[in-house]
């Protein structure tokens, strides 16, 4: 079997060349004050904070009269960029769902993402088929969470429960294939809350050969234990380990508990209110920000000086928040204690889904037989190559449509557009308009185009299911 130490390139060997650098930029995105406190005493400020760099490699930082982009800056550019390159090949071109039907499904949700959530959001996620949540409810309680979870109250115990978790597995990775490799074993919820997290990792390592990464809100609690899981997950190889630090206090703690070595293959991300980093307008965030409009203002602020953001006009034009969701899964989410398994996709945070992912389907199991069954169901019902007979069609109600004489224009959110020429293809022009003007079924519209317009059911089918791969239709 081949083992997920295998998968890891360039960016974790400069993760560790470049340490410090790295520990530098984690503070310097979060705290407002620290560049000050380097230009009054550089070395002070730096010893302060437990990073190991030289005033000389950071002086380009604090230095007013360079204009051009500092070295660290690109140096920290390239090492994200190798981490761009590594999501996707082991995420978007290797280890993907075996079923065919799955990854036709998987496919149309990221191709509506593009149009719902953005090119940047889209081609960064990891798009994982898989995560299981190992607790009911979480203990940390962010304000900020997008998945609002429920206050912590049960664990699921590895000893009580081993056959049945090791079942789970089974089940999944028989459906699931390669795929399987991308799955993680929290959401909602604190990892190390459950005592036994560690044995449900290396579970899962033996299952597909992958070790899952983990993100923790509770690395300054027990740094002990923290610290036996950093080097457990680098013996197996995992790829990347994060610690959500919700205050410039718990950055502080995590710094001085851990060096910069020991944290280089971890992501430090700063959550606390000035950080750099904005918040996804979901869940818990996004009732606060319905309350006071003004947080989501400033977090919109943040997004837009964001390279990304900023030098690509789709994103500068558009008035939409472009961080409306942090889900990463487009696949299965399974509550190991509730034995709840539902189907999802990340979305734009509405009222219809404001946790920002789409439930298409859940259920309740209560053994592998039975898990297995749900997923044959789901099989048929969504997991599909293209449209069936009585399949509605229906444009996403955040699409942009535009009917002119001439075209069509779909636009997503962040401007992205599908022009269809009434000159160059007159038949698609004609069944989106239709489909513009009222939700249809694939058969009648077949026999609309054929009455009305003189296209063939074949035409009809080949041209509606090239929408229906490119994401467009509601509930698809």
């Amino acid at each position: 079997m081949q083992k997920s130490l295998n998968y890891r390139n360039s960016y974790h060997d400069n993760l560790h060349r470049y340490a410090g650098l790295k520990r530098f930029f984690e503070r310097w995105s979060a705290d407002p004050d620290f560049k000050q406190d380097l230009i009054n005493n550089t070395t002070e400020a730096l010893k302060k904070h437990a990073i190991p760099v030289t005033p000389d490699e950071i002086k380009y930082m604090i230095d007013e009269r360079i204009t051009e982009l500092p070295q660290p800056v690109k140096t920290m550019w390239e090492i994200s960029k190798s981490k761009q390159d590594l999501i996707q090949s082991f995420y978007l071109s290797e280890n993907l769902p075996r079923d065919r039907g799955m990854l036709a499904w998987r496919n149309r949700q990221i191709a509506r993402q593009r149009f719902d959530l953005g090119p940047f959001f889209t081609d960064t996620n990891i798009h994982s088929s898989m995560t299981v949540e190992l607790s009911q409810g979480c203990s940390v309680g962010c304000w900020f969470c997008a998945l609002s979870p429920d206050s912590f109250k049960e664990n699921y115990n590895y000893e009580d429960n081993r056959e049945e978790w090791l079942r789970l597995l089974d089940t999944m990775h028989s459906f699931l294939g390669d795929a399987m490799k991308s799955t993680f074993l929290y959401w909602a919820t604190e990892p190390f809350d459950n005592p036994d997290y560690e044995k449900f990792c290396l579970d899962i390592y033996e299952a597909c050969g992958v070790f899952p990464p983990t993100t923790t809100a509770v690395a300054h609690k027990d740094t002990e234990r923290i610290r036996r899981f950093i080097e457990l997950s680098a013996d197996h190889g995992c790829w990347l380990n994060r610690f959500s630090l919700t205050s410039l206090g718990i950055m502080s703690k995590v710094h001085k508990a851990f060096s910069a070595e020991e944290l280089a293959e971890v992501e430090c991300l700063a959550l606390n209110m000035n950080t750099s980093f904005a918040y996804g307008n979901a869940g818990n965030f996004r009732k606060r920000a319905l309350e006071r409009p003004e947080i989501l203002s400033q977090q919109d602020n943040k997004l837009r000086k964001a390279p990304w953001h900023r030098f690509n006009s789709d994103y500068a034009e558009s008035e939409e928040y472009a961080n409306g969701s942090i889900c990463c899964v487009t696949g299965f989410l399974i509550n190991a204690v509730s034995r709840k398994i539902q189907l999802i996709s990340p979305t734009t945070a509405s009222d219809e889904w404001p946790l920002g992912y789409i439930i298409f389907a859940e259920a309740i199991y209560e053994n592998a037989a039975e898990l297995e069954m749900i997923l044959q169901s789901w099989s048929i019902q969504y997991f599909k190559e293209k449209l069936e007979d009585n399949d509605i069609l229906r444009f996403h109600p955040w699409l942009d449509i535009s009917v002119l004489p001439d075209r069509i224009e779909i636009k997503g959110r962040f401007n992205q557009k599908e022009i269809i020429e009434e000159t160059a293809n007159p038949s698609l022009y004609y069944l989106v308009r239709h489909i513009t003007e009222v939700p249809v079924r694939l058969t009648d519209i077949r026999q609309h185009a054929a009455a009305n317009f003189s296209i063939s059911p074949q035409e009809s089918d080949l041209l509606i299911n090239e929408l229906y791969k490119k994401g467009f239709f509601y509930g698809c």
